[in-house]
């Protein structure tokens, strides 16, 4: 069980009653919420509030079913509406009855301090209950209604794709009108509504709820309407101090898992580096040297054949290998693609387009890739056409990251790509990928990067990369060894993501 799912399985337990035992001796939950009922008609009688003809509460009766009486005295069976049994001393009530959901403090930004914290969703962390950032007026800029919230209150976000941002805020603030900040009058205290907002039966719940195409909201009606289970408020105290000591040791557990995928890619760099140095395999004398097989097809191609020397040569290599300039590896000269600006199509009759967004991840990503028209494929083939082997070297964005080729699938490339075609024969695609993914090429591409915001790389700074060149059967061994010693970094990193 990977330790979100864990977290959700602690939180299912805690609003289910099963995970702490029940004391007997605590006052129960319908106790506690008929005070509310009249401490609330109190205040009706006495003017400080007005009636609401849409008010009910929840109650077991002598059959053991649970029945809803009205404000108007009617009275429904409810009990096919209930989710799950709750333990003895627990109750079932609706939010609009201990919340005033949607109820809210608007305040114009004309009326904010420069000081003034202002929260947003993406200052939220997801499923954790964590502010990640604080940002105030001055630095946030915003322009919109703002929700005034108090230190305490929950603050929920009727969003659905950050329905599980839920945080108890530290001090007091402004808030985006998507966060709701939500008091549960005396009934449920912060921590274990947080607990509850977050659950997996409370966002399930909401899900089937939401309304808007775009940005599915929940309604305030709809909210008012869910059916929350209550603890007495002694065993919601316990409950959090349980869980807290719980999430404790799960994020100690996540901390351990950073560590060790920070120490896998530790490894690979290292595996990288080996190779590099010629001291990931060991040499075979039997090997044709790199530099006599360089010379034969630079003859062969009859082109002239270019040795590195001096302060070109960044470390010495085994004897039998050799320092080249990546251009001097391929068969054609480094390009990059089209410069224009692309006409789109749709998939049925357009051809894939490939850019730096799609080579991330060190391999091509055919799932959210664009297409072009035909006919603009048609003009842009005649002068450049990717093939099996090749490598394509992001430009833009995530820079010096390469991904091969590896099919003849047709497509066409963008500019923010440069496509590397490897000499057959000389140099295996595999290796080169290698290579120019390693720590060693990534600084060289480092070292030339332009640009304020988005990085870029030049093809003329590309072409100054220098590579090792060992002999081929060397190359073989190398790759056979890397993509042995990768499996079980990779195999480590899986079963750390799953446990």
């Amino acid at each position: 069980m990977n330790t979100k799912a864990l977290r959700q399985k602690v939180l299912d337990l805690a609003i289910h009653g099963k995970l702490i035992p029940q004391n007997p001796n605590d006052e129960s939950a319908e106790v506690l919420l008929k005070k509310i009922r009249e401490e609330k008609a109190e205040k009706i009688k006495k003017g400080e509030l007005k009636a609401d003809k849409k008010d009910s509460f929840i109650f077991v009766g002598s059959d053991k079913r649970h029945y809803e009486q009205f404000a108007d005295g009617t009275v429904k069976d409810i009990e096919d509406e209930i989710p799950f049994d709750v333990p003895e001393g627990w109750a079932w009530c609706r939010l609009g009855e201990i919340c005033d959901y949607g109820k809210c403090i608007n305040v114009d930004t004309k009326e904010l301090k420069p000081e003034d914290w202002i929260l947003d969703l993406e200052d939220i962390e997801k499923e954790s209950g964590k502010i990640i950032k604080f940002i105030t007026f001055s630095e946030r800029k915003s322009e919109s209604t703002k929700h005034k919230f108090f230190k305490g209150q929950v603050l929920y976000s009727k969003l659905r794709p950050y329905l599980n941002k839920v945080v108890i805020a530290p001090k007091d603030g402004f808030c985006t009108s998507e966060i709701l900040p939500l008091n549960f009058k005396k009934v449920l205290i912060s921590k274990y509504a947080q607990c509850l907002l977050m659950s997996s039966y409370f966002l399930s719940t909401v899900n089937m709820l939401t309304y808007g195409v775009k940005m599915p909201r929940l309604g305030t009606e709809d909210a008012k309407k869910l059916l929350l289970p209550i603890p007495p408020k002694n065993e919601q105290e316990n409950i959090v101090n349980s869980f807290e000591q719980i999430f404790t040791q799960i994020n100690l557990l996540e901390n351990d898992k950073e560590e060790l995928q920070t120490s896998i890619k530790q490894a690979k760099s290292k595996i990288l580096d080996l190779a590099i140095h010629g001291k990931l395999v060991p040499q075979d004398s039997n090997d044709e040297p790199a530099e006599k097989l360089l010379k034969r097809i630079a003859t062969s191609d009859n082109r002239p054949y270019k040795k590195l020397s001096g302060d070109e040569i960044p470390f010495e290599l085994p004897e039998t290998w050799i320092w080249q300039k990546l251009p001097d590896l391929c068969s054609i000269p480094i390009t990059d693609g089209t410069h224009k600006t692309p006409t789109y199509s749709d998939k049925e009759n357009g051809i894939p387009f490939l850019s730096s967004k799609d080579v991330t991840s060190g391999e091509i990503d055919w799932s959210k890739i664009k297409y072009i028209t035909k006919e603009l494929h048609e003009e842009l083939y005649k002068r450049l056409a990717p093939q099996k082997n090749d490598i394509l070297l992001a430009k833009n964005g995530t820079t010096g990251i390469a991904a091969l080729v590896r099919d003849d699938t047709v497509f066409d490339i963008y500019v923010t790509l440069a496509l590397i075609r490897p000499i057959s024969g000389l140099i295996i695609p595999q290796y080169l990928l290698y290579i120019i993914n390693s720590p060693f090429c990534k600084n060289q591409f480092n070292a030339h990067l332009t640009g304020i915001g988005v990085p870029n790389l030049h093809l003329v700074d590309i072409n100054k990369t220098v590579i090792p060149l060992p002999p081929i059967n060397e190359q073989v061994r190398i790759v056979s060894k890397i993509e042995e010693l990768f499996a079980y970094t990779d195999i480590i990193n899986i079963s750390i993501k799953d446990s």
